[in-house]
Formats: structure tokens, C-alpha cells, sequence
């Protein structure tokens, strides 16, 4: 409780001062803010790209265009300490400025393993070990002059070799100066994963051709193996080609109907194509990412419109009230928002991102520290705590 001493030192100065539109409606203002934020961020997103991938005509294969993917229904894996797979493809036109996803594999703790791409001069490769953090700017990548192409639609057959060496990618069937020394293949530690076909839809861009096959592979190929593949694609349909008992999966893509295509190998498993596309690479619940992992750009935006969305939160909450209601402020932004993303991950077309938690955070507390401002704010003395 005040004492007389308190109110009497309160009277000068707020004697004669009628409150203000903010004092008189901060309820009713505050309920229309998180009404909006609800409204806003609760409402179903932008829907998800149809998968624009369809059957090779003439085929057999697999053309991706625009948004496309296929997604193996479980893990291909290899415990030998060697892992291998080939990829059968047709490029379909010179690429863009980008870097392009062909084929990757993701564990269960949706990391990339092993990532096979490419930019407009050339070819990526991607490992976890040797790319921890997944960040674009560090992949490993050689140029399309460096494997003896005069250009990236003369691609016929990509391979990558992993062994307790490292990885190797071999390009036409040669091998390339592009390695990763720490991504390595160990006997008896699982390598590999659920197989991802086409783009993960996490900010790359779309690479645009035909997969003929993928063969994936608990052994080392050699070099005059791989040389021999892909000089003869069409051994790809050979009856032998499925004898070897080292494949763990072999795709042909010889349906040319249907939404799914099987291995040629009892126990592979079979690649779906999703109605739309899916971000299998990214958690949705509370992730960590702004926004797709790669647009730096739209990125930075987004976190900035986020703190000015809840800066009007914490100026009417923190409005000619004592300097605690700063703290107030920052908690009331926090807790709202932080409900608003658990629910996010429920709503088609949304993500849920630990970072809007922390920007809208952010927001609501800058907005409450400006009304500390006596530059900003003359409009009158700070009245008593009126919590």
C-alpha cells in the first residue's frame, strides 16, 4: 500500500491530467493486437508448390520441373564401411545462377549426410561432417571445365563413393578433383538415409532434367565399374545388374504411371512422389531457421518485419507506466508469440520458428523501452504504477 507521504508526493503531478486515448482504451487495444497477431499468423499459408515431377516421355525416367522431389518411404542405409550411388540423368538446360539439388539423403535427426547438386559452372557436394552447419557458402564444388565437360547438359551420369577415406564424386564416370576427407563411411555406423530425389524445397533452387536410375550400393564401385556404367547406361535395365548383391536399392523408373515407383531390389524401398512438395529436411516445430535455410536475404526481412509487428505491443502495454513494465512487456511478447508458433505447426502452409519467437520478443520490448524515450515522448509526465 502507499502511504499519505507516497500519494501526496504523486498529486503535483498528476492534478489536472486527464488520461490519455492509450491509458483510457490499453485494454481494449491490447485485445485488438492479439486478435491481429492470431488473425495474421494463424491463417492458413501459402500452399505448399504442387510437385511438378512426372514420367520421362518417352521414358523410362522421371522429369523434374519447376518444384519437384521423390521420397523414399524408408532409410537405405550401409553398415559395411563403403557406400555408393549412381545417378542415370539427362540434363535438361543450362542452369541458373543457383545452387540445385539432385539427390541427397537425410537420417533421422534430418540431417543431410551426403548432398549431390549443382551451380551453373559446375557440381556441389555436400557432407555432414565436412558441412556441419549445412551453410551454402561452404560446400565443396568443382567446376564443369575441371571434369572434362564443355557443358553441364553434356551430363550423362553422376556417382559419389564413400569410404573410410572420404567421398569422391565421379562425373561421366571419371573421377573428379571434388572430395570430402571428414565424410567418411565407417564399418558397422549406419551411412545414408531416407533418399531424396529433386529439391527439398528449403530455398534451393530447381534443377530442371531427366533421372534415368539411381543405384545405391554397400561397397565401393570402382572406377572402371563406374567408367563402364555410365558409357552404357542402358545397363541399367540388364537382368545382371540387379545380381549384385551388394545393391540395397535400384530405381528404373519403368512405371511410366502412378505416384510411386519400386526398387528393382527386394527390400529397397519404394520412392513416393507427395502431392506437394515437403521440407523432409526441415522440422517444423519451433526450428531454428527464419526462413529457408539459404535466403539470407528474405531472411534478415522477415526477422525485421517481425520486431516491428510487436513494437506496438509494448509501447501501449509499457505506456506512462513504471519502467517494470519493460520486463512486462518483453514477457507478454514472448509468451503470445511463442503460443502463436506451436500452433503455427499445425496450420497448412505455416512453419513454427524459434526465431520469430525471440524477433516478436524482441519487438515487444524495443516498443516498451521507446517509451522510456523523453525525447520521443513529451506528451507528459509518467503517471503512477497503475498495475
Amino acid at each position: 500500500m502507499e502511504s499519505p507521504l507516497d500519494t501526496q508526493a504523486h498529486e503535483p503531478q498528476t492534478r489536472g491530467r486527464r488520461p490519455g486515448l492509450i491509458e483510457r482504451y490499453r485494454a481494449l487495444l491490447i485485445a485488438a493486437f492479439v486478435c491481429l497477431a492470431c488473425a495474421i499468423t494463424l491463417s492458413s499459408g501459402r500452399p505448399l508448390w504442387p510437385n511438378g515431377i512426372r514420367w520421362a516421355d518417352p521414358g523410362p525416367g522421371l522429369y523434374f520441373s519447376t518444384q519437384a522431389q521423390a521420397l523414399s518411404e524408408g532409410p537405405i542405409v550401409s553398415e559395411t564401411g563403403e557406400f555408393s550411388v549412381e545417378i542415370f540423368l539427362k540434363q535438361g538446360f543450362m542452369p541458373g545462377k543457383y545452387n540445385q539439388e539432385i539427390l541427397s539423403f537425410y537420417d533421422t535427426e534430418l540431417v543431410r549426410p551426403l548432398l549431390i547438386g549443382q551451380f551453373p559452372r559446375g557440381f556441389i557436394l555436400r557432407g555432414r561432417a565436412d558441412n556441419p552447419k549445412g551453410d551454402p557458402r561452404d560446400d565443396a564444388y568443382v567446376g564443369v571445365d575441371e571434369v572434362g565437360l564443355e557443358r553441364p547438359d553434356h551430363l550423362k551420369h553422376l556417382a559419389v563413393v564413400v569410404s573410410e577415406r572420404g567421398a569422391r564424386l565421379y562425373v561421366n564416370g571419371r573421377p573428379s578433383g571434388l572430395t570430402l576427407p571428414k565424410t567418411v563411411a565407417r564399418l558397422g555406423e549406419p551411412f545414408g538415409g531416407h533418399l531424396l530425389v529433386g529439391g527439398s524445397y528449403t530455398g534451393w533452387t530447381v534443377w530442371v532434367g531427366t533421372i534415368r536410375g539411381v543405384s545405391i550400393y554397400d561397397r565401393a564401385l570402382g572406377d572402371a565399374e563406374l567408367w563402364d556404367h555410365a558409357q552404357r547406361p542402358a545397363t541399367l535395365a540388364d537382368a545382371r545388374f540387379v545380381e549384385d548383391r551388394n545393391l540395397l536399392a535400384l530405381y528404373r523408373f519403368e512405371e511410366g504411371t502412378g505416384r510411386r515407383t519400386r526398387s528393382a531390389v527386394p527390400g529397397g524401398p519404394d520412392l513416393h512422389f507427395p502431392e506437394r512438395m515437403t521440407r523432409p529436411t526441415r522440422r517444423n516445430f519451433l526450428s531454428l531457421h527464419a526462413l529457408d535455410g539459404n535466403n539470407r536475404i528474405w531472411a534478415g526481412r522477415d526477422v525485421g518485419l517481425n520486431i516491428l509487428f510487436f513494437v506496438p505491443l509494448g509501447i501501449v502495454m509499457a505506456w506512462r507506466r513504471s519502467t517494470r513494465w519493460v520486463a512486462f512487456a518483453l514477457l507478454a511478447g514472448f509468451s503470445l508469440s511463442l503460443g502463436i508458433e506451436i500452433v503455427q505447426s499445425y496450420v497448412p502452409g505455416r512453419s513454427s520458428s524459434l526465431v520469430d519467437v525471440a524477433s516478436n520478443a524482441t519487438g515487444a520490448g524495443l516498443g516498451a523501452l521507446l517509451t522510456r524515450l523523453p525525447a520521443l515522448f513529451r506528451a507528459g509526465p509518467l503517471s503512477p504504477d497503475d498495475s
